[in-house]
């Protein structure tokens, strides 16, 4: 992990006591690559020209990482602080287990006024959630500005202090089509039009990663997607504009992040660093210093709701794997994370393609215990340009081909130095030069999986026993069903299905 100075928070501010009764106020993104924000590294200008902003006033984590990879298990991660599996939210389904502690009941008990904005059903833990408002809501900037507006007025008129999280549907596809450029929204079934982003990207202007090839098709999906970030930058703009116009920024704690990675083959629905690492950003004037880059340890998204219990000196339930971030705003390495585990579970489709990963500052290893050797991996992220392109591309290109069926295949176990090969291209798992690292990988791997009554720990330790596919085979199907997730086994299927083909 990387090391900076610490930081000094002035005198007066350290022995401050603690504001009573923030306001929080927590914006996410939907599909949004951590890369992507021109502060967490994005090589394509003026992309998040106020996320950026909202950095430079606040603190943003170099290495924020969100639970799971999917929309609803990640949204209840953050919701109970709890791995998905230690919450019963693998799955697009409320929490299996109950009585659970989330941040709306247990801030709504507190006193809050607790309010939701956009993706109700994948934000909501449990069906009796105490929301005081719930909405869904479009892709109309303005929208977001105004609905805010009403909610934080309520909130202000009850004298209460607010929990208002607003969930952004950029950069979800659909993404803004650079055609439409200039083009007069319209509007669908009595709602608002969708916004036409600030600033609408060209194919010919975005940069291809290393993971995609260059062609026409997928510089078209690019360009689409970052308008699509851009518009909710927009968002994240109008918002802080909103809480400067009601003067409430001295009370209000601001968080920024990412749902997960954006929706292609290996980002969304995967555990690699592009699919969990999230831009985390919070603000706090006068709590925070401005412009601070946090690298001392790993942080999480299920961080987020310790943090807000003690932010309001609210006591916690306890049972979270999530720990306070309070002591980062000080410049405080958090104990115990200079390595992190992240996870992913099952897909919208209910196929459970279970990942497990283990990040320890330079190489990430992963677990993938669905592999049977025959190509099986599918969700909505091989649906969009990027996949199919790559199929066709491989046609005439070994390179490509080989990846195509890599990513619909996978192995059991991937090891990948992420200062040399960030995006995982070249996996290491039999690289003799790393066995003690692996070893080292898989032992901790083990332990965690324990610790945290991971529902696949049987099927891991049969493969460490013999490391062999077909006795990993023999138990994890039944393995995870047996444990109550939601899904499907994987089963073999055609790489060239027309449900994956791109849409021109």
């Amino acid at each position: 992990m990387k090391r900076v100075l610490p930081f000094l928070l002035p005198i007066a501010a350290l022995c401050a006591p603690l504001q009573a009764a923030p306001n929080f106020l927590v914006i996410t993104a939907d599909d949004l690559n951590c890369d992507s924000v021109g502060v967490f590294g994005c090589a394509l200008p003026d992309t998040t020209p106020h996320i950026d902003a909202l950095a430079a006033e606040g603190i943003r984590y170099d290495q924020a990482h969100v639970a799971s990879t999917a929309c609803m298990p990640s949204r209840n991660a953050i919701n109970t602080g709890r791995f998905p599996h230690r919450s019963g939210g693998e799955g697009f389904q409320h929490l299996r287990f109950p009585d659970v502690p989330t941040i709306p009941a247990t801030l709504h008990d507190a006193g809050y006024f607790v309010a939701i904005l956009g993706k109700v059903p994948h934000s909501t833990p449990y069906p009796n959630t105490p929301w005081d408002f719930a909405e869904e809501i479009g892709r109309n900037t303005e929208q977001f500005y105004s609905k805010s507006k009403g909610v934080i007025e309520t909130a202000q008129a009850a004298g209460k202090p607010f929990y208002l999280i607003v969930n952004s549907h950029d950069p979800h596809r659909p993404y803004f089509n650079h055609k439409n450029a200039g083009k007069e929204p319209t509007s669908r079934k009595g709602k608002l039009p969708n916004s036409e982003p600030s600033r609408v990207f060209m194919p010919d202007e975005v940069l291809i990663p290393a993971d995609f090839p260059d062609h026409p098709e997928i510089r078209k999906e690019l360009a689409d997607y970052f308008s699509s970030v851009r518009r909710c930058d927009d968002v994240v703009g109008r918002l802080i504009d909103l809480v400067d116009d009601l003067d409430i920024a001295n009370e209000t704690i601001v968080m920024f992040l990412s749902d997960h990675g954006m929706a292609t083959p290996t980002s969304k629905s995967n555990a690699y660093q592009d699919s969990t690492r999230t831009p985390l950003i919070i603000r706090w004037p006068g709590k925070i210093p401005a412009g601070i880059l946090y690298d001392q340890s790993y942080v999480s998204a299920l961080d987020i709701f310790p943090t807000l219990l003690d932010a309001a000196q609210i006591t916690n339930p306890g049972g979270m794997d999530g720990v306070s971030l309070l002591p980062t705003f000080e410049g405080a390495e958090l104990p115990g994370r200079d390595t992190w585990n992240t996870a992913f579970y099952a897909t919208i489709a209910r196929n459970h393609f279970n990942m497990r990963t283990r990040h320890d500052g330079r190489f990430s290893y992963t677990f993938n215990p669905f592999y049977t050797g025959e190509p099986a991996y599918r969700s909505s992220a091989l649906g969009g340009r990027v996949f199919q392109t790559m199929y066709e591309v491989g046609q005439t290109d070994p390179k490509w081909k080989a990846r195509a069926e890599f990513i619909v295949t996978r192995t059991p176990e991937e090891l990948y130095d992420l200062e040399k090969d960030p995006k995982c291209l070249n996996n290491l798992i039999d690289n003799p030069e790393h066995a003690g690292l692996i070893d080292e990988h898989r032992a901790a791997m083990q332990a965690w999986m324990r610790r945290t009554q991971d529902p696949i720990i049987q099927t891991y330790e049969t493969y460490l026993e013999a490391f062999s596919a077909e006795a990993m085979q023999a138990v994890y199907p039944g393995n995870v069903e047996a444990a109550g997730l939601i899904g499907k086994a994987p089963k073999s299927f055609d790489i060239t299905q027309s449900k994956f083909a791109a849409k021109k």
